[in-house]
């Protein structure tokens, strides 16, 4: 650790887009915390690809958190509909993300908020990932990687959106309906 005490399991460093810090005078890598969900879906991997992947652009028709989400451009990276989208967030207000990977062959894809971030939040990119279980039961992996000045506060509240964001995707993958968090949301607007 860079400052003597023993960082949480969920603390990785990645060098390649850490900040510098200055530490008794030496150039150090700030952590970047990492945060890790995952859930199983009773579903083929295709039909939970086909709502994230092919569907990226359409956030806000299953998660709650997301008033509204739209397609910034028509270009394709790998196969996506986009390669920019922008999103309402509840709360936050208007992010922007950018994909920086997607792999309709191995049902995974990694964007990152380029415009938006609340204060405290200096980087964050999402990693989701689907693996097949058997045909119909699907694995679910949501990473998030974020570098923020308050760890603690911003963590809990990063937890708990994309754990919420699970859930609803769950739900709507499995019911092919919105999960009654987001029809109460959609309600309130």
């Amino acid at each position: 650790s860079i400052d003597g005490q023993v960082k949480p399991a969920t603390t990785a460093f990645s060098l390649e887009d850490a900040e510098k810090l200055q530490i008794n005078g030496v150039d150090k890598e700030k952590p970047v915390t990492t945060i890790k969900q995952e859930f199983i879906i009773n579903a083929e991997v295709a039909k939970a690809w086909e709502v994230l992947g092919p569907g990226y652009e359409d956030l806000h028709v299953w998660a709650s958190a997301i008033k509204s989400s739209s397609a910034d451009d028509n270009q394709s990276f790998n196969g996506s509909p986009c390669t920019t989208r922008s999103c309402s967030v509840s709360g936050v207000g208007n992010v922007k993300e950018k994909l920086l990977a997607y792999s309709p062959s191995e049902h995974t894809l990694t964007y990152q908020v380029i415009e938006g971030n609340p204060k405290p939040v200096k980087y964050m990119a999402i990693i989701w990932k689907f693996v097949a279980i058997d045909n119909k039961t699907t694995k679910v992996e949501i990473t998030v990687e974020l570098k923020s000045a308050l760890k603690g506060v911003v963590k809990k509240k990063v937890a708990k959106l994309y754990s919420e964001m699970g859930g609803e995707f769950k739900y709507y993958v499995e019911n092919e309906q919105p999960h009654p968090r987001k029809s109460k949301a959609v309600s309130k607007a």
